[in-house]
């Protein structure tokens, strides 16, 4: 089978990518032939279009005239239309599955695709299709935001959720409504695969098309050393943000005084830095990468993830179950679809501190031990690389019938 592989991105930015290229590396093993197009970049991982490569523009290097065309050229782009029919007809591919795709690459490529009777699958990453922002979340307000889902896309322009930006926030708006008055989501996508039952629910008040739910996978495998003197600690690890939740958890960790390891990089070190002065209990890493990190991660008594905002399917979770790790996460979105409370991990509401308290406390005498047996057999059964890849080509063979 030939498998054209799109996203915006050709290097690892963020768990789209990392699911991408390690989908495409199982694929190839299975003996598919698979290729990639998208951006072009010099950090790219693949390079199989060369010439043909959407360009990769730079908005802060532009003056106000570059700056206006960049900005039509988000919303439809005749430039990568054209390139992506070049793509397909060098490829020929059978299948053609896409991840995010949006302002860099536009739904624009879609007819294209379609009207040569090829078969497109799309992963969906994040809430674009129903939020012109995609992440259900108010920077400026700092809080959960759905008034796009449901209501009217002008919402996006009213709360300048762009940056602040009513420019900004405005094409994206558009964005949004160009696409969904012209039905490109239904028209041109034959099926959707959701990572979460949360994510499905949410693009499924919007988007009338068939939506399959198959969490994310990994191959991170386990290793046999031991951080040392590092003994009994919790872990959280990711984008050092504010809404991640890491200054929460941090007020909760100095009242429990429980140790707790901070590994990541981000806009608020400087915060986390200051946060911790007066702890003895609470160390601030930095990044870790690769073999480096998931040596942390195994050793670790539990993750703890205390996202703000709605997730989809953190990959935190599925690479701490994959190394037998229970997870403590945020009592929303896409953590409930992972964690059961007691069984692979616990959820907790991270803004009530005095009820985080309680539970934090009465977590940490519970049996890691049986929570970590739980956390192997539910990632053996549900999450896994062959478990994953058998769903994948049974979509992609059906729709090839």
């Amino acid at each position: 089978m030939k498998i054209l592989q799109i996203n915006k991105f050709l290097k690892i930015v963020g768990g789209a990518e990392t699911y991408m290229f390690q989908l495409a590396k199982a694929l190839q093993n299975e003996g598919h032939i698979v290729k990639f197009w998208g951006m072009s970049d010099p950090e790219n991982l693949v390079n199989d279009f060369p010439d043909l490569l959407a360009n990769n523009i730079d908005y802060s290097n532009q003056g106000l005239v570059s700056k206006l065309s960049s900005s039509i050229n988000t919303i439809y782009s005749k430039d990568n239309r054209k390139k992506i029919a070049k793509v397909l007809g060098d490829f020929q591919p059978d299948i053609v599955h896409i991840h995010n795709y949006n302002f860099q690459l536009t739904p624009s490529i879609l007819p294209e695709i379609k009207k040569r009777g090829i078969k497109v699958v799309q992963t969906v990453h994040d809430s674009q299709m129903v939020c012109p922002y995609h992440r259900l979340y108010n920077f400026q307000q700092d809080t959960i935001c759905t008034k796009c889902v449901t209501g009217s896309f002008t919402n996006c322009i009213k709360d300048k959720c762009f940056d602040g930006s009513i420019l900004k926030s405005s094409l994206g708006a558009f964005e949004s409504m160009f696409y969904h008055k012209f039905k490109y989501y239904e028209k041109y996508i034959d099926l959707y695969i959701s990572p979460s039952k949360f994510l499905k629910s949410v693009v499924s008040k919007r988007i009338n098309a068939p939506i399959k739910v198959i969490p994310n996978f990994t191959e991170v495998e386990q290793t046999t050393k031991d951080i040392k003197n590092k003994k009994s600690y919790y872990l959280y690890y990711g984008r050092i943000s504010d809404e991640k939740g890491i200054l929460e958890i941090i007020d909760i960790f100095k009242e429990i005084k429980l140790k707790l390891l901070i590994i990541g990089k981000g806009p608020i070190e400087n915060k986390v830095n200051e946060a911790i002065t007066d702890s003895n209990s609470i160390q601030f890493i930095g990044p870790k990468y690769g073999e480096k990190l998931f040596e942390y991660v195994q050793n670790a008594k539990y993750i703890v993830q205390s996202s703000k905002w709605y997730e989809n399917c953190p990959m935190t979770i599925i690479e701490a179950f994959a190394l037998k790790v229970p997870v403590i996460g945020s009592n929303h979105s896409g953590f409930k679809d992972l964690i059961t409370n007691g069984k692979t991990g616990f959820l907790i509401d991270f803004t009530d501190k005095e009820n985080s308290i309680k539970k934090m406390k009465k977590v940490d005498i519970i049996d890691v031990v049986q929570l970590k047996n739980n956390v192997n057999m539910f990632y053996a059964n549900n999450l896994s690389k062959k478990i994953h890849l058998n769903k994948i080509l049974s979509i992609y063979q059906n729709l090839l019938k």
